[in-house]
């Protein structure tokens, strides 16, 4: 059976991206859950021409000047995100980890993923994912994309998957969900 729980303009998605391991918020007027549609935006090249343009002063950060490099160096690092988060037998906490050194919350964790967490690359990856850790290696997915700067505040687009993932988890919350288990029987209610 395919169903959302709704609550104003988002939806957990009752299907999972994995099995009891990663779920996904959707948004409403999205087409598809926070995971697809970050990943088919980040896979368009002429968004990503238009973002590294619009934002060419923070690849610098980086090392990177040209733009059809960060265009291949952002593929190329999907690539490898899209294969470890869909691979049922890789520990997602070794992909995700704490959003900030700030002290640990009673209940979700705020996550980010990177792949320099994994060593992956011998460059570090400025494409983000960030998600709620219900219970260790697992997790539900509020959004994702481009990081250039230190911090998340510096930007605008960052600052706005910063707001996403506190309504998520702010949320989950309210609806009384603080475990696995709780959160299974929020998706079949």
């Amino acid at each position: 059976m395919y169903f959302c729980r709704k609550f104003h303009t988002v939806n957990v998605d009752s299907n999972p991206i994995v099995e009891n391991r990663l779920y996904a918020f959707w948004f409403e007027g999205d087409s598809g859950n926070i995971y697809d549609v970050t990943m088919e935006q980040l896979y368009d090249r002429e968004w990503l021409w238009n973002f590294f343009n619009e934002h060419k002063q923070d690849l610098g950060y980086y090392h990177v000047s040209d733009i059809s490099e960060a265009i291949e160096r952002t593929i190329d690092d999907l690539d490898l995100i899209n294969d470890l988060l869909l691979d049922g037998t890789k520990n997602l906490d070794t992909y995700f980890r704490d959003l900030s050194s700030l002290a640990k919350d009673s209940y979700f964790q705020r996550s980010k993923g990177k792949l320099s967490h994994l060593s992956l690359l011998h460059n570090r990856s400025w494409v983000r994912f960030y998600a709620i850790q219900i219970e260790s290696g697992i997790y539900v997915l509020t959004g994702g994309t481009i990081k250039l700067t230190q911090e998340m505040k510096e930007r605008e687009h960052t600052l706005r998957e910063l707001n996403k993932l506190n309504r998520c988890r702010d949320y989950l919350i309210e609806q009384g969900v603080c475990d696995f288990c709780g959160f299974y029987e929020f998706l079949n209610e």
